[in-house]
């Protein structure tokens, strides 16, 4: 009976598309602020400059580069590609740069949805879908560089496993251009180069040398990218990435470990956010409670086949893969953040551990065999799991508005 119900997943996956971009759209049309922080306006800022061909000079909209509001400043404080990206959109669509940052978000969720698709086409709706939980639906609503280097992540965690597997060298060449596009969106991008050179030293141990060659070549052509755009950086504004701000009035590594961990308890609720500040409202309560039950009742299905799911999650070196990415992005923001005052460890610094841990743990559950007793209907329920969060993060009071 489900499989009769999956015999076009392409359209399933076309149809979840679309109802994302209408749910993005509304959001963004519905918020009196579009979806816009400070950061939002420097992006802008820094395409408005592109595109009228003054270069990567911006005006310093709340003196973030130069202390001083207002003067014109180099724009390092993050990497060039997002406000690229916006600049070159809206110069050849001729959207405002305002619409042509959340085309950039929709173009971004595309791709990311073609390539679950090319993971598992017949379950990429599912793997899709979990697009839709609290942060990244909320990532992809902001004009900010994070729902882009998702993207850039996922492609990295399917090359770096498609090197391992087949060792083929035109996709080790691959891996170093989506290292270098992910530095190129946010700078913490630099540490796709660790895994890169970790993999080579497991190729080589593995008596895989070729590989491993052209994997240590990729690592160098890496970091000498890396050193050679923050060099620029510092020779053109006489800083590396942005302003002396951010040595100033550092918590202490104990601190910002407790930010961490209190960041990922608040990522674990995956419809609606509780960040751990008085009584819970009655629909985060809701949501918890639908959360945990879907989880359990998931949990419950598996059991049943629970020799057999155990052994098939074990050779799921894909997940397993995304699962050290993840893990690697959050050790070196940990890390980053005891050394440097940046943005807290909220969802928005996390949505990269969030988006990459969530695809790990469904494709575990979608790559599991149809045949075991109750997969296939964990999966729909996975899927039916996301769209209500979809669903609960539309603008409900401007809805409900238009029905009374």
């Amino acid at each position: 009976m489900l499989k009769d119900k999956f015999r076009n997943p392409d359209l399933l996956l076309l149809l979840l598309y679309i109802f994302y971009c209408a749910a993005i759209v509304l959001r963004v049309s519905v918020e009196g602020t579009g979806y816009l922080s400070p950061d939002s306006e420097y992006y802008l800022e820094a395409a408005r400059s592109l595109k009228a061909g003054e270069g990567f000079f911006i005006r310093d909209l709340y003196g973030l580069h130069s202390r001083r509001t207002g003067s014109i400043a180099y724009f390092s404080a993050w990497p060039i590609g997002y406000p690229t990206l916006v600049a070159l959109v809206s110069l050849t669509s001729g959207l405002k740069l305002f619409w042509a940052s959340k085309f950039i978000n929709l173009l971004f969720a595309g791709l990311g949805f073609l390539l679950m698709r090319h993971i598992n086409r017949q379950y990429a709706f599912v793997l899709a879908s979990v697009y839709g939980a609290f942060t990244i639906i909320e990532m992809y609503s902001y004009t900010w560089s994070e729902c882009v280097f998702m993207f850039g992540c996922l492609c990295f965690v399917v090359l770096l496993h498609e090197v391992y597997i087949s060792g083929k060298v035109v996709l080790v060449y691959a891996l170093l251009a989506t290292a270098i596009f992910m530095f190129l969106i946010r700078y913490i991008g630099f540490f796709s180069g660790g895994l890169i050179l970790l993999l080579a030293l497991l190729t080589w141990l593995d008596d895989r040398k070729s590989v491993s060659r052209h994997l240590l070549i990729a690592f160098g052509l890496n970091l000498l990218f890396v050193c050679i755009y923050v060099l620029h950086n510092y020779y053109v504004a006489g800083y590396n990435t942005d302003a002396q701000r951010l040595t100033e009035n550092m918590e202490r590594p104990a601190e910002v470990f407790f930010m961490a961990i209190k960041g990922l308890v608040i990522e674990l609720f995956i419809i609606r956010k509780y960040y751990l500040n008085g009584s819970p409202g009655i629909l985060t309560v809701a949501t918890a409670v639908l959360q945990f039950s879907v989880i359990g009742y998931i949990w419950k299905l598996l059991r049943a086949e629970s020799n057999r799911v155990t052994g098939a999650i074990k050779c799921n070196t894909l997940s397993h893969i995304a699962i050290l990415v993840a893990f690697a992005y959050l050790l070196v923001l940990v890390y980053l953040r005891t050394i440097s005052q940046f943005d807290s460890l909220d969802y928005r610094l996390l949505s990269p551990f969030t988006f990459i841990m969530l695809f790990a743990v469904v494709n575990y559950i979608v790559a599991l065999p149809d045949q075991l007793k109750g997969v296939r209907f964990a999966k729909l329920l996975i899927f039916s799991f996301f769209l209500v969060s979809v669903l609960l993060n539309l603008p409900k009071q401007y809805l409900l508005s238009l029905l009374l």
